[in-house]
């Protein structure tokens, strides 16, 4: 497992750094309203494509058969994700009245089109305990998108041709290295189910993933809703701020996130045969997040000014409080990602649902007041309120689902011992 994690956080690291760097160059070349553009058609898209995935990675990963295989996800996946597309073009033509922002909209659900097409390539080498063969294809991603974006900003210094560049960086991961490696993969096991592609497969996929869909896509609203706040409240330039800020807690969510691929497989094995090795790898998991978030707080409150001055600029230091709050709130989010994991894993798709609605109607409903009263400071302080519902929801259903496994296990050996013969 430790091999494929650190395959899992490279990968994302390297990934998540070129998204990022993605925004720093933007941030250095072009006005706050045009990065704010930028961070508008990533929320516009964000909740879309979330909720399109279904989240049929984490199905593929946990091993749930369909009588196609491979083929029914991919089928299901291309089929979401052209929706998605469709969804995200109308959306914001119908949103905004500006060509640019349009034209920066499409290009960006283009680059996640393929980014959904990568992640559902991306579940099969997971499935395979394959981590390496994902990282290469997210770090190809990254670097690309960032040397096609800095090379678009250097010689032209227009958002929509940068879009363009980043849009390019997921095509070309997607042509060269995944597609190509998940044939490869499903030519070298011969799987002969494969070779029955059935819609009814593909039905079924969807129906038994849209609850983890659902939650999904309600989650990436909870954490855009801030920046569409923000917007409609403040302005793009305070959006920019926001978005920029927002990257800095990204690293500590990579280490959860890889942790917590590469640990799915496994645990889904265990809640099937080994339950006290699954409590046992699950509460290991779990108690490794307080280290994880300790070492962020301190250095958030340490170092948290001078690296956004020296990040982004002085205009952004100056909100270095949000940072201590969007900080704190991803703390807490560690948690609930592996308990969020152990739930998968324990096949209860549809409680993450009413967990992910519950910590959104929170946010929902404080946003406004805070927003208006305290600025930037008010979104992050509405996110954490949703983040302290989902980490104790989460708590609720392991705990009870622990206290019931309990007495079942007590039962074997009187059961045992009941059937021995005098």
């Amino acid at each position: 497992m430790s091999v494929n994690t650190s395959w899992a956080f490279a990968g994302n690291a390297v990934y998540a750094g070129g998204q990022w760097a993605v925004l720093v160059l933007m941030v250095s070349a072009l006005s706050p309203a045009e990065v704010g553009g930028y961070a508008y058609a990533l929320a516009v898209t964000a909740p879309i494509f979330v909720l399109a995935s279904v989240r049929l990675r984490h199905l593929l990963a946990t091993a749930v058969a369909s009588p196609g295989d491979f083929r029914d996800y991919l089928t299901t996946r291309l089929l979401t994700t052209g929706c998605a597309l469709f969804a995200s073009l109308a959306i914001g033509a119908f949103s905004t009245s500006s060509r640019e922002t349009m034209i920066v909209i499409a290009l960006v659900a283009l680059a996640r089109s393929c980014d959904a097409v990568s992640d559902i390539c991306h579940g099969l080498f997971q499935r395979e305990l394959d981590m390496r063969t994902a990282a290469a294809g997210l770090m190809i991603n990254g670097t690309v998108s960032v040397l096609l974006v800095q090379g678009a900003l250097v010689l032209w210094r227009s958002l929509p041709l940068a879009a363009v560049g980043y849009a390019a960086g997921s095509c070309i991961a997607l042509v060269s290295w995944d597609l190509p490696r998940a044939a490869r993969m499903l030519n070298v096991r011969r799987d002969g189910s494969a070779e029955h592609q059935t819609w009814t497969g593909v039905r079924s996929l969807l129906m038994r993933a849209l609850p983890l869909g659902l939650s999904s896509a309600v989650g990436s609203i909870q954490t855009n809703l801030p920046r569409y706040a923000i917007a409609s409240l403040l302005g793009p330039a305070p959006l920019a701020i926001f978005a920029a800020v927002s990257h800095v807690p990204l690293f500590g969510h990579l280490a959860v996130n890889a942790a917590s691929q590469a640990a799915l497989p496994l645990l889904a094995k265990d809640a099937r045969l080994l339950r006290a090795s699954y409590q046992t790898r699950l509460s290991g998991l779990v108690a490794s997040t307080v280290g994880l978030g300790s070492i962020a707080m301190v250095l958030t409150i340490v170092v948290g000014r001078t690296m956004l001055s020296w990040i982004y600029g002085p205009e952004y230091a100056e909100h270095a409080s949000v940072l201590s709050w969007l900080m704190t709130t991803a703390v807490i989010t560690f948690t609930s990602v592996f308990l969020g994991a152990g739930t998968i894993a324990r096949g209860h798709f549809g409680a993450q649902l009413a967990v992910s609605t519950t910590s959104l109607a929170v946010v929902a409903a404080s946003l406004r007041p805070l927003v208006q009263r305290f600025g930037l400071n008010g979104a992050a302080c509405a996110l954490l309120l949703g983040s302290i519902v989902e980490l104790g929801a989460y708590t609720v259903l392991t705990v009870r689902d622990f206290r019931r496994e309990q007495p079942a296990r007590n039962l074997v050996p009187h059961a045992l011992a009941g059937s021995v013969q005098p």
